[in-house]
């Protein structure tokens, strides 16, 4: 009997302990799928997680590496994907809607700078 307490008072701990951890959203959390067409390989992840950890109002994103799209859960008081999408551009990362700004390209990896010839990467990998 003795045993069968003390499971139960284990199991309901890490029960409560899992439950606390969640997070729960905002009242004015919303969602947004953004294009990234200018995706170039595993190698712009940091510069897309950095641009959305510091961007006011996200609060948690998702990338999907294989369609080429960020989904964002973020606050519509705080920002909007507009901005999003404006901060992204803004650290080198072409959006659906927006261009990548050439001075933040420079500052990406190697192979996800655009080539000489138009749009497409010199990335293999």
């Amino acid at each position: 009997m003795k045993k069968f307490a003390f499971i139960l008072m284990i199991f309901a701990t890490l029960c409560g302990t899992a439950m606390a951890q969640q997070k729960k959203l905002p009242a004015d959390a919303k969602t947004a799928e953004i294009s990234l067409p200018g995706w170039c390989c595993k190698s712009l992840i940091p510069t897309i997680e950095n641009t959305l950890a510091y961007e006011r109002g996200v609060v948690s994103w998702t990338l999907d590496k294989d369609h080429k799209k960020v989904t964002v859960v973020y606050r519509s008081k705080k920002t909007n994907p507009d901005k999003i999408e404006k901060a992204l551009s803004k650290n080198g990362v072409r959006t659906q809607h927006y261009a990548a700004d050439p001075r933040a390209v420079n500052d990406l990896p190697k192979c996800c700078q655009p080539s000489n010839r138009g749009e497409q990467s010199s990335c293999n990998h």
